[in-house]
């Protein structure tokens, strides 16, 4: 959860850089996102500079127009600047990955799909589909989080790298926010997928507990805010150090989708600060994590039994978290591996 507060931040576009490194960059990663912990992690990880390039308001379809227009340019600057023989782009939105193409022609530079669900599965991106099959057609690969997405890749006839885990490194020992009582933080962003509503009913059926909901409330359903019990608050955006310290200081971390084959960022920072985790019953879900969470159905009913049994013992899920931690943390090194594999030998020119 970046500081970029939308209205606040007309243009968000950042660079992790490398002191020291060439002002010419063998790999870069392009996000037309204003936050994405996801890119900047893996950028990291793959010796690639992250841009975050984002103009205006953020989830505002009808700036859509104007704003591709505004990223797009920016785009290409930073690929004239750096001239890199590697473009990690994430998709979606799909004109991001398409400008990144165009521009493989002039600069003869290999690029990389990084595949978010969202561009699989929300109906807002439907109508992009024939341009993500002809895309990952011509990617060097396409970096998705599982083995649906990458089934629907292989079906279009692209090549899938599967990194499922990032070792996000969050400062365990860094400054925490708390709270009096017993503390969950809801991480979300009021997407269509999550259920809001009953995190609500959750926060008014357990007077005790104080319910923190991440994310900006302008997409929060209309009157939302209003129909909050007093244990209930919205934190809003806020800067990286200020939510990360939130997350510090949880006794137990909520993060809810409604749609199956959905990764869950919040829940990687969940494992990353060895917090317990309350996350959807999906098999993507419990397979990735295993230890430390409680799993539910989405139901309220269910919500508040996973707080309750965590509040029971919350130690017990601490000390599964952290071991949790390290065995994804193996995971995660092995796959980022292949992926940094497959750039080098496109940097080479043995790519295929």
């Amino acid at each position: 959860m970046r500081s970029a507060t939308s209205a606040a931040r007309d243009e968000a576009s950042s660079s992790a850089l490398t002191p020291g490194r060439s002002r010419i960059a063998s790999r870069v990663f392009i996000t037309w996102y204003p936050y994405c912990r996801r890119s900047d992690a893996l950028a990291e990880q793959l010796d690639a500079r992250s841009y975050l390039i984002h103009y205006l308001r953020f989830k505002v379809p009808y700036l859509a127009p104007i704003k591709y227009v505004l990223q797009s340019l920016k785009t290409v600057w930073v690929l004239l600047q750096e001239r890199p023989s590697v473009v990690l782009v994430a998709n979606p939105p799909v004109v991001a990955p398409f400008i990144v193409w165009l521009g493989s022609f002039i600069l003869r530079y290999r690029f990389i799909i990084d595949a978010h669900s969202g561009a699989f599965q929300h109906s807002r991106w439907s109508w992009s589909l024939p341009l993500q099959r002809f895309l990952a057609r011509r990617a060097l690969t396409s970096v998705v989080t599982n083995s649906h997405m990458a089934d629907a890749v292989r079906s279009w006839g692209g090549r899938v790298e599967l990194v499922q885990d990032l070792s996000l490194n969050l400062n365990l020992e860094g400054a925490a926010t708390r709270h009096g009582g017993f503390h969950v933080v809801f991480v979300c962003t009021f997407s269509v997928d999550e259920p809001v509503e009953t995190v609500a009913e959750v926060a008014r059926r357990l007077p005790e507990v104080t319910l923190s909901f991440t994310g900006d409330p302008y997409y929060a359903p209309r009157g939302f805010a209003m129909s909050l019990p007093p244990n209930a608050r919205l934190t809003g955006f806020v800067p990286d150090s200020e939510y990360l310290a939130l997350l510090r200081g949880a006794d137990a971390i909520l993060v809810l989708t409604q749609e199956d084959h959905t990764m869950q960022r919040g829940g990687y920072e969940a494992v990353a600060l060895e917090k317990p985790l309350i996350t959807s019953r999906w098999s993507l879900l419990e397979q990735v994590f295993s230890r430390g969470t409680v799993h539910v159905n989405n139901s309220a009913e269910e919500i508040v039994r996973a707080i309750q049994t965590i509040r029971a013992n919350p130690a017990h899920f601490q000390r599964e978290m952290a071991e949790l931690r390290r065995e994804r943390g193996r995971v995660s090194a092995a796959q980022v591996a292949a992926l940094a594999g497959l750039c080098r030998a496109a940097q080479s020119g043995e790519g295929s």
